[in-house]
């Protein structure tokens, strides 16, 4: 014979929540108190909840995401979704503004986030850049930054890897092992006499070591490598990307709509850690937004790059499918 399911003790359900929500009391000192177990109190408060003597709300103030975070992080499989309010709604968003609230997003995600031991990846672009000047100085334990894509455009420029790199090591008081090559070279056979250096194989080496990296997300519209008066690649290379399905790229690595790679003959002359090695790094953080980097940021999520997305709200919306 089934034995039939114990009717609920309401009482018992309404006292022990009153104790534990309203009076704050422990779950040990309601099982002191009303002479039960612990794990019974703990079973009471589940089955309040499942037959609505409880019911918990969560409320979202003005500039609070945390909903449609959520929705984003279901849907394509992520580990967090920090979304960022750039501008009220309804009003255009300022490229340059975009870049300085997501930068100052991902610089509080690394001060919340870094631990001991970890050896952190870095790319390159104006966003990491903007991140760059806004960690500030922080004590760390045991941190080692790595240059993750070889040097693009002059050494000076600020968003130049190298100068990233140095910088979020002199903020975080970190270990620093720079990619000491061009991003870019004119020939395979350049790319794989640099690849015996001893300085940038010791670079190379760390790559399958990184647990964390920064990246950037690029739209082929905004790419500066593929405009036209860049001289560090060269015209045939240039429109064999423009005319390929890529709409995006993280580190020089391009990739369609779908996240699938885009093969092209920029890879034999490329110097950078690749997709393929990107996808074995175990957290990886991107930063992007804005209307024309839409399909690159979301070709990034479905090829599953991307482990942590920091975005403005609008791009996040479209991405949920609002």
């Amino acid at each position: 014979m089934v034995r039939p399911a114990d009717t609920p003790n309401i009482r018992l359900l309404s006292k022990v929540s009153t104790l534990y929500y309203d009076h704050e009391y422990t779950q040990q000192d309601i099982a002191n108190r009303l002479e039960i177990s612990r794990p019974k109190v703990s079973r009471l408060l589940k089955q309040a909840k499942s037959n609505g003597v409880v019911t918990i709300t969560v409320s979202y103030p003005e500039g609070n995401y945390v909903d449609l975070e959520s929705r984003i992080e279901e849907k394509y499989g992520l580990n967090e979704v920090i979304v960022v309010e750039v501008g009220q709604s309804g009003t255009s968003q300022n490229d340059n503004l975009i870049k300085s609230h997501l930068g100052d997003a991902a610089a509080k995600h690394l001060r919340r986030t870094v631990t001991k031991g970890d050896i952190i990846g870095v790319t390159w672009g104006t966003t990491l850049q903007v991140m760059a000047d806004k960690i500030g100085a922080l004590q760390t334990d045991n941190i080692h930054i790595v240059q993750m894509l070889g040097g693009f455009g002059p050494p000076e420029a600020k968003a130049h890897a190298m100068d990233i790199s140095r910088r979020f090591s002199q903020s975080l008081n970190a270990k620093l092992t720079l990619l000491q090559s061009p991003g870019i070279v004119d020939t395979p056979e350049i790319k794989d006499v640099l690849l015996t250096d001893r300085r940038v194989k010791s670079a190379l080496n760390l790559f399958p070591k990184i647990n964390k990296a920064y990246v950037g997300i690029g739209a082929i519209c905004t790419n500066n490598v593929l405009k036209k008066e860049n001289a560090e690649i060269s015209d045939d290379v240039q429109k064999e990307i423009t005319n390929s399905k890529a709409v995006g790229d993280i580190g020089l690595n391009f990739f369609d709509k779908n996240g699938k790679i885009v093969k092209t003959d920029f890879q034999n002359r490329f110097i950078g850690m690749t997709l393929e090695q990107l996808k074995d790094v175990k957290n990886v953080i991107g930063i992007a937004g804005g209307k024309e980097k839409f399909a690159a940021i979301k070709g990034a999520l479905i090829g599953g790059y991307i482990h942590v997305l920091i975005t403005d709200q609008k791009t996040a919306k479209r991405l949920a499918g609002d």
